[in-house]
């Protein structure tokens, strides 16, 4: 294929990004994008290169809000420490023997 039109380069770039999105399980992946990318910038205009440098930044912060979104909806979900009940102050007063109401009534007369 040789590309000559703005058609047939979105053409090729898909036929490109099949092939090599096949591999994308493959421990070395990244690291071969990595040096593909780099390879293929190399020739590049500074301005075409800040363009695909501000594209891929903000890939990865769009990213990084999805991670970080399903990091928080897992620690929902999990169990609250204690079995989730929450003891007030009266609540407990009460569990040692009835002590409730002069326990209280000692302290606020104190001043």
């Amino acid at each position: 294929m040789n590309p000559s039109s703005r058609d047939d380069f979105t053409e090729f770039g898909k036929l490109l990004k099949d092939k090599i999105t096949q591999y994308e399980k493959s421990l070395y992946y990244a690291s071969f994008l990595e040096v593909l990318v780099r390879d293929v910038c190399i020739s590049l205009e500074i301005d075409d290169l800040k363009k695909i440098t501000n594209s891929l930044t903000v890939l990865c912060s769009e990213k990084q809000k999805q991670e970080k979104q399903s990091k928080a909806k897992k620690k929902k979900k999990g169990v609250v420490p204690g079995g989730g009940l929450k003891a007030t102050m009266k609540d407990d007063l009460a569990d040692y023997g009835g002590y409730d109401g002069g326990y209280v009534q000692d302290y606020e007369d104190f001043m």
